[in-house]
């Protein structure tokens, strides 16, 4: 009889979906019940991970009942997301681990500002590192390269530092917060009337945050895509 019971147990065990881990209760015939994850099932023992994350390992002689409990599913871990913000910014990022990177542009300055004689463009590519405040929430820091595209023959190009928090939740609602920290720009191209008025150090660093508020994904909604990978 036993035999049949514990054959049940691992056609049970095999059938169960690619995305939940069997949860069982061992009841024992001298000693306490062991519950957790069932994560091993050989020709003499039954290994069980508990809550504590502790591998238990009862010899199948000892089991005089396993019941399945409701499988616990397993979370996913989310790289990819899609980012878009109330200004008008929509972004794209990746958070893997450590590393992060983004690339956002600015939907909303072209826009407004196409109607006029001149229009703007604005745009932001970064790479960093994240460190974990908690299972949700990730500290960022990294370095951008801000494009600022004004009237009908400059670009500032933007180099800088930047930081910023974001949380992932495990549905996959992403939010988001960047700002700049420290930079400078240079300017492309010249005027077609022969004359380009100097451009100094304090253009320089204005710019660069002119051209960051404008592209780079301030304060951010969206969503972070499942992978097929368990997350650690």
């Amino acid at each position: 009889m036993r035999a049949v019971v514990l054959t049940l147990i691992v056609l049970a065990a095999g059938s169960a979906r690619a995305d939940t881990v069997p949860a069982v209760r061992l009841e024992l015939d001298a000693g306490a019940p062991v519950e957790g994850q069932l994560v091993g099932l050989d020709a003499t023992t039954i290994t069980v991970e508990q809550a504590t994350h502790e591998v238990v390992r009862v010899p199948r002689d000892h089991v005089v009942r396993m019941t399945f409990r409701e499988p616990e599913r397993v979370e996913r871990m989310r790289v990819v997301g899609v980012q878009t913000s109330l200004l008008g910014t929509v972004a794209v990022d990746a958070d893997y681990r450590h590393l992060r990177g983004f690339a956002s542009a600015s939907l909303l300055l072209p826009l407004i500002t196409a109607s006029g004689d001149n229009t703007y463009f604005a745009a932001a590519v970064g790479a960093g590192m994240s460190w974990p405040l908690s299972r949700r929430w990730n500290v960022d820091g990294f370095a951008q390269v801000v494009p600022f595209h004004t009237t009908s023959f400059y670009t500032y190009l933007g180099l800088g530092l930047g930081a910023g928090v974001h949380y992932t939740g495990a549905s996959g609602f992403t939010f988001g917060i960047t700002f700049p920290v420290v930079g400078f720009s240079t300017r492309l191209g010249s005027s077609p009337y022969g004359y380009d008025a100097s451009f100094r150090y304090n253009d320089s660093i204005g710019y660069y945050y002119l051209g960051a508020l404008a592209g780079m994904p301030l304060v951010t909604l969206g969503y972070r895509f499942a992978t097929n990978c368990p997350r650690r």
